[in-house]
């Protein structure tokens, strides 16, 4: 399993595609580390790369931090 690490931005976005294209939608997971502090625009996109990359982005939340 590939874990990409989706941070909000076009960077990692474009990382977490390329690492779908290359090993697979059924061999990646996309991670995101929800501060829940977010700019609103950032969960806009998440929506959107989740259908450019035919994934859900996983957030993880803690709310010791």
């Amino acid at each position: 399993m590939i874990v990409c690490w989706w941070s909000g931005g076009i960077t990692s976005a474009v990382a977490c595609k390329l690492a779908i294209d290359k090993y697979g939608k059924e061999n990646c997971k996309v991670i995101m580390l929800d501060t829940q502090n977010e700019h609103e625009d950032t969960y806009r996109f998440q929506v959107d790369c989740q259908r450019w990359y035919g994934l859900n982005i996983e957030r993880l939340i803690s709310k010791d931090y």
